[in-house]
């Protein structure tokens, strides 16, 4: 009789630890899915911001495409207007090209999506190891097209420096002025072709970016279309 009690008391006791240990992994599975489903939507939440920092990025990236190559023209025209018949150069063109050789061009870089996610250490939420590495490498692939904005406000500013320095603003020099003096002046055109250098630089460079962000764009849209079916399980 103590010995049918004592398995019967084993059995009971296995029973016991059996219920718990299923009730531990029942909780655990549980919780597991509500992790990975709130996962799941913060990856989404992310991915929809990335979207719309991309999609203003690439219409910043248009703008200053157009302003940069719009410098390169203005400069390079001036230039080649100098070495031929100045005073031949109609009076809205050589508006026109003074107007394109001045100001610089910086990308308003939209990246708070970006920052967000590195900062707070959720980066591993994103689990397209294409999007993944973009965002962690985003401030070394923007280092280049950095350096070459410093590079062409640069030569803005010593060729606004120049003109302070030269041309007698205080006269209110007519376009005549421009012509004949100012594009006779070997300093000058050095300030534009140092212009031209710069700009067409920082031109490729942005146009290199275009493309980069736009495959970029294609797998977050695709990620995106992709995330209500597999929130269906993990």
């Amino acid at each position: 009789m103590m010995n049918h009690r004592v398995v019967r008391y084993f059995l009971y006791a296995l029973g016991e630890i059996a219920l718990v240990v299923i009730g531990i992994l029942i909780a655990l599975y549980v919780n597991q899915r509500q992790q990975w489903r709130e996962d799941r939507e913060q990856e989404r939440a992310y991915l929809m911001e990335l979207r719309q920092d991309l999609e203003r990025n690439l219409e910043e990236l248009e703008r200053v495409i157009v302003k940069s190559q719009n410098v390169v023209i203005g400069s390079d025209s001036l230039i080649a207007y100098s070495r031929r018949a100045p005073k031949d150069i109609p009076d809205e063109r050589m508006m026109q090209y003074m107007d394109q050789v001045m100001g610089y061009t910086k990308h308003m870089t939209q990246q708070g999506t970006v920052e967000d996610l590195m900062g707070s250490g959720r980066l591993e939420v994103i689990r397209n190891d294409t999007i993944r590495r973009a965002i962690a490498t985003w401030e070394a692939d923007l280092k280049l097209m950095r350096e070459l904005e410093v590079d062409a406000k640069t030569s803005f500013l010593n060729l606004v420096e120049y003109l302070n320095t030269n041309v007698p603003i205080y006269e209110r020099p007519d376009l005549n002025f421009f012509k004949t003096e100012l594009l006779a002046q070997m300093r000058y055109l050095n300030r534009l072709t140092d212009r031209a250098i710069a700009t067409d630089f920082l031109n490729e460079v942005y146009r290199d970016m275009k493309p980069f962000w736009e495959e970029l764009l294609a797998q977050v849209n695709r990620e995106i279309n992709q995330t209500q079916a597999k929130t269906a399980s993990p």
